[in-house]
């Protein structure tokens, strides 16, 4: 069985380099916070404060239903550390994650035979 993924990259804007850019000069390299955890302040590259981990920031989308190939709003965009964003986008990691053990297991020739998946 094949370990492809699906590519989201090609629904990002072609100046998405750029708009993070901008997010990060906001938020001083620092979590802007989720609605979890709003006073989130972790710095990149820092021990987390609550986790330990390293700090990697991410941008995140703030609005699910946004369209992110014509989305050019730095307000609908957030810098946050990985406990904000994944906590924030866990219901759209599991979508996905469903959908790729689908996927893989037509592409293995099981069948679905109207079955919830």
């Amino acid at each position: 069985m094949s370990r492809r993924r699906i590519n989201y990259r090609t629904q990002y804007p072609l100046r998405w380099r750029e708009m993070v850019a901008q997010v990060r000069v906001r938020s001083g390299n620092r979590c802007e916070g989720s609605p979890a955890y709003p006073e989130c302040r972790a710095e990149n590259g820092k021990s987390h404060p609550v986790t330990g981990s390293i700090v990697m920031l991410t941008t995140a989308h703030l609005h699910e239903g946004d369209d992110t190939r014509t989305m050019t709003d730095l307000s609908r965009l957030a810098h946050q550390c990985q406990r904000c964003h994944l906590t924030m986008d866990a219901k759209l990691h599991a979508r996905r994650a469903a959908e790729t053990r689908r996927l893989r297991r037509i592409e293995a020739g099981q069948l679905t035979l109207g079955v919830a998946s």
